[in-house]
């Protein structure tokens, strides 16, 4: 099996705002070549064109009173509008239906015959088409904006100072020696971008001795309780809408895992939000049984859970299926340290840890203890 280590990465948050978000106008007045309307009004153009012509044979050729062909018309559509009416009650699409009950009754076969043929004159024109989103691109191209120009903007906008480029023990670290002012900017910041990494600045602000920081820091918590809150009411109703789509899953599940690692709340709250989130992910990988972030969420949930046992088996099996993604190694080496099973760890760190290595972008401590590890080995 092909392990998947590089996988995309994903706003989860903005896939479920994608798919509430309403249908666009040109995207819903676009009518599918394939549906059963259209199978319909195929044979019923067929039908309704033949039986034209007979009729006009009959007011031609047959020599018959001409009240009874002008009756037969009048049947023909007739009963073409009662079908489009019913296609209609139905919620289906009846566009060339409608078009074919009106201009078969004021022009007969000449009326059914057009309507056809600008069916088919449709269809194919439509393969053609160019969607409306890359023929407004075309017209109102969208600028690429350069690494530098982005440097730039972001030196002007005051963004360079973004907490989550410089690491987060500088918070804590204004949580417990900066001045009031410092750490009020400190906590509007890490409010405004909050990330589950700042859970540690938020606690020791709320036992600042200030009183105006430990209440502008609890109302910054339940402010983002809120907003999980919130978000959690907005992946419900993505899902209700789409009870299959696997990707909503993931979202749940990383949800709750954000939540519960959030640090600033409840402890059992925390726990159940833990367990919510290895179910998600575990009915996630129902549906996408190769999704190593699945995998590693899981196993590092139960790590988190201290059920390192678990999660030295999770991780195991996720190896044993030839899966060798850094990140999973290094949270089973972490279990089997826990465990205890120093001789299990070092051979697992002599078959996986010569590659972590070789990994420069992974923290300098990480490597180094492995490097320990293998020199013990």
């Amino acid at each position: 099996m092909k392990p998947a280590n590089a996988q995309p990465i994903i706003d989860y948050h903005q896939y479920v705002e994608d798919v509430l978000q309403p249908e666009d106008i040109h995207d819903s007045s676009m009518v599918s070549t394939a549906t059963a309307t259209n199978g319909l009004f195929i044979i019923l153009a067929i039908v309704v064109s033949l039986l034209h012509a007979f009729n006009l044979y009959l007011f031609i050729g047959a020599g018959l009173w001409p009240i009874i062909p002008i009756l037969i018309h009048l049947a023909i559509v007739t009963v073409t509008a009662l079908i489009t009416y019913a296609q209609y009650r139905n919620g289906m699409d009846v566009q060339h239906l409608a078009i074919l009950s009106i201009v078969s009754f004021t022009t007969g076969i000449f009326g059914s015959l057009g309507a056809l043929f600008g069916f088919i004159g449709t269809v194919i024109f439509r393969s053609r088409a160019q969607h409306f989103k890359e023929w407004y691109e075309s017209i109102f191209p969208t600028d690429t904006v350069t690494d530098s120009q982005h440097i730039y903007d972001s030196i002007m906008e005051g963004l360079d100072e973004n907490p989550r480029s410089y690491g987060v023990m500088p918070f804590v670290e204004v949580m417990r020696l900066g001045s009031e002012n410092q750490k009020r900017r400190a906590l509007a910041k890490m409010t405004s971008r909050f990330s589950p990494k700042f859970s540690q600045a938020f606690r020791v602000a709320l036992a600042d001795s200030s009183n105006t920081i430990r209440v502008q820091a609890a109302t910054a918590v339940a402010k983002i309780e809120r907003d999980f809150m919130t978000r959690l009411e907005r992946i419900e109703e993505a899902r209700a809408r789409e009870p299959k789509n696997a990707g909503l899953n993931m979202a749940l599940a990383k949800f709750y895992d954000d939540y519960a690692f959030t640090g600033v709340l409840d402890p059992e709250l925390e726990k159940l939000n833990r367990e919510r989130a290895i179910n998600t992910y575990k009915a996630y990988l129902q549906q996408d049984p190769n999704s190593a972030d699945a995998w590693i969420a899981i196993g590092r949930l139960l790590y988190r859970n201290k059920q390192w046992a678990e999660a030295a088996d999770w991780f195991r099996s996720a190896l044993d299926r030839g899966w060798k993604v850094n990140t999973m190694m290094l949270w089973y080496f972490e279990c089997l340290f826990r465990l205890g099973q120093f001789r299990e760890l070092r051979r697992a760190v002599l078959e996986y840890g010569r590659g972590i290595m070789g990994q420069e972008e992974l923290p300098k401590d990480i490597r180094e203890a492995v490097s320990l590890w293998l020199q013990v080995a």
